[in-house]
């Protein structure tokens, strides 16, 4: 099995348009593009303050080689929205995308390429990635898996919805990190990244609450950076 070629593996979880957050979590990391590797576990947008300041950062990082950047379940009510509409669509208004809207609506202003390049953008993410590393296979995903189905038949909806089905039922040997479930929620007052006894690590760290973090993780060493 090939051996790790990667100084880091790092993953970064979800940022919600905190992106002073971002910036301060991103200067600690210290990432080297040639010989790091990067995932970004989805859900840049929506709730924050800066949200198209995240999603362009996101988008412009995804150009790079050694970088991943998932899709969440807030880039894909956004996809919906412009995309089909209706009741679909109308979900993401009221889940934060008000904010994203706003913002998004004063770029393409600026700039007509906009819509078309952030809409290609989020059609283009993957919903995971999966990993071989030093004979231990990890899965990156923004919500978590169905553990009743193997990975290649996972659904949409659990891919980025899922949660205590997940947390509780998942049995499998690959390493799961994942998003989308504030650790606060699980743990009360808990902005920091949890591992779950059945290999499940949770690196939503509440980045749009008071006193929410964005968290990044290396996966060779399990050191882990946050936001100021």
């Amino acid at each position: 099995m090939e051996k790790n070629k990667y100084r880091r593996i790092l993953v970064i979880g979800d940022m919600h348009g905190k992106f002073s957050r971002l910036l301060s979590l991103f200067h600690k990391i210290n990432f080297d593009e040639r010989q790091d590797f990067l995932i970004l576990l989805g859900d840049y947008i929506d709730r924050g303050e800066e949200n198209m300041r995240c999603f362009r950062w996101a988008m412009e990082m995804s150009e790079k080689p050694n970088v991943i950047a998932l899709r969440g379940n807030h880039e894909q009510m956004m996809l919906y929205y412009y995309a089909l509409g209706g009741t679909e669509g109308y979900i993401w208004l009221p889940n934060g995308g008000d904010k994203t809207k706003a913002e998004f609506e004063a770029w393409q202003k600026k700039d007509p390429t906009a819509f078309q390049r952030a809409l290609e953008f989020i059609n283009k993410r993957p919903y995971y990635h999966q990993m071989f590393v030093n004979g231990e296979e990890y899965i990156f995903v923004h919500a978590g898996l169905n553990p009743k189905k193997p990975l290649e038949e996972q659904e949409e909806e659990d891919l980025l919805w899922i949660r205590e089905k997940f947390y509780n039922g998942y049995k499998g040997t690959a390493n799961i990190i994942c998003g989308h479930t504030p650790t606060p929620f699980i743990k009360r007052d808990w902005y920091y990244p949890i591992r779950l006894h059945n290999k499940i690590t949770l690196m939503d760290t509440g980045s749009f609450m008071k006193n929410g973090k964005i968290s990044c993780i290396d996966i060779l060493t399990d050191k882990i950076w946050q936001s100021d």
